[in-house]
């Protein structure tokens, strides 16, 4: 049965399991923006190295939606995510023991694989369990946990790298998140539905159906925006913004840390609020989903061009709003939600998960690459470098704007009609 009040005991019986788990994915995913200076002096890192390394989590990440998403509508998101956690775990325990760079890039594969359902298999226990009206609400609380991980991969991480060592840190973090799988295994209600869906349909006609969304226009209508701008977030958030205020901004540790821990909490007050004000403007009349979806696009792609441009300390501040902006695109899940049947949920939005990683690891890599090019004086990688990347990525985000403003038009064209 749905529950009709986030207060219901079923949400809190979501929210407490899969909350810890996506606060680990965000946590585990992010850590390497303030790791980078260890990492690259431990191992003797260049920026290729670091970057390539970095986005092996986003690849794996991204890949993993595929039968992620079959798992979720067959399997239910409680047996789908509890024993994925367990591959987290592995990472975890590699990373803190890793002794080379293949070490590392073994551990975020790890990583990315066991973390890649937290947020979609919270997205797909709610939508079957609390009622449509709710879910942007819903989804937005999830999502906050995630914010909050963040926001812990800063400062505090560092504080606790500086307290027990990195290498004892990240073997904590897998005893952990060992811990959070067996909390969802045995604390997660299952629908009746998925028991008995398991024996209707096979593996390979799900995952065919769940490939044939790539051909639907209602997926491609609304899955430009949020990959662009959530591509920008993963692919700093998760790497490159501690370098940028180092290298671009040439502020200390201490100052970037802070200004990090601005951008976190920039990225975590859009997934709490993007719901919330969605579900707020929409019921007062003054914009619809859509709307909302639109001026989050058209904001964090003018933010990226003034960053890009200016390209110095002064835009450093401005990182927050980008990722607060990023993560207020979020709406785009219930947006897709509804476009969908509740058989597909599980399948398509992993796949807008998929098309979100794959752009991240495409954008992480690509800023590495980029920066390769370029000289390393005085251990900083070049401004310039930063400033030509964030160019091609901004243009993304304009590209994907201009999209969506014409497929809303034309869709309100043929209502009209």
């Amino acid at each position: 049965m749905r529950a009709n009040s986030l207060f219901a005991p079923p949400f809190f019986r979501l929210l407490i399991p899969f909350g810890l788990g996506y606060f680990l994915s965000v946590l585990l995913g992010s850590a390497n923006a303030i790791m980078s200076p260890i990492l690259v002096d431990t191992f003797r890192l260049s920026p290729y190295d670091l970057g390539a390394m970095s986005s092996v989590y986003l690849f794996a990440f991204g890949v993993m939606q595929f039968p992620l998403g079959v798992f979720l509508d067959r399997f239910g998101a409680r047996r789908t995510l509890a024993p994925l956690l367990l591959f987290a775990a592995a990472g975890s325990a590699v990373f803190g023991l890793a002794q080379s760079l293949s070490h590392l890039v073994i551990a975020r594969a790890l990583a990315g694989i066991g973390l890649a359902g937290c947020l979609m298999a919270a997205f797909k226990a709610f939508a079957d369990w609390v009622s449509k009206e709710k879910l942007p609400v819903a989804y937005s609380i999830q999502c906050l946990t995630g914010g909050i991980g963040g926001m812990v991969a800063t400062r505090p991480v560092a504080l606790a790298v500086e307290m027990i060592g990195w290498r004892t840190f990240f073997v904590l973090l897998a005893v952990f998140t060992v811990g959070i799988s067996f909390l969802i295994w045995f604390m997660v209600p299952e629908k009746e539905h998925i028991k008995t869906q398991r024996g209707r349909t096979s593996l390979f006609s799900q995952l065919k159906k769940m490939f044939s969304f790539f051909l639907d226009g209602d997926f491609w209508y609304i899955a430009p925006i949020v990959t662009a701008a959530q591509g920008v977030m993963f692919c700093y958030l998760y790497l490159w913004v501690g370098p940028w205020m180092r290298d671009v901004a040439r502020l200390p540790d201490a100052t970037a840390g802070v200004f990090m821990m601005y951008a976190f909490t920039g990225a975590a007050a859009g997934y709490f609020l993007n719901g919330i004000l969605a579900d707020l403007f929409k019921s007062k009349g003054w914009l619809s989903w859509e709307k909302l979806y639109l001026y989050s696009g058209v904001l964090i792609t003018l933010l990226l061009l003034f960053i890009t441009f200016d390209n110095g300390r002064a835009s450093a501040p401005l990182w927050g709003f980008v990722m607060f902006l990023s993560t207020m695109t979020m709406i785009s899940f219930p947006l897709m939600r509804n476009l969908f049947s509740d058989g597909e949920v599980g399948r398509v939005l992993s796949l807008l998960n998929f098309t979100i990683f794959v752009a991240s690891f495409l954008m992480q890599w690509f800023v590495g690459f980029v920066l390769s090019f370029y000289p390393v004086i005085g251990g900083h990688f070049a401004a310039e470098g930063y400033r030509l990347s964030l160019l091609v990525i901004a243009a993304l985000n304009v590209a994907a704007v201009l999209h969506f403003c014409y497929s809303l038009r034309k869709r309100s064209k043929s209502q009209e009609a």
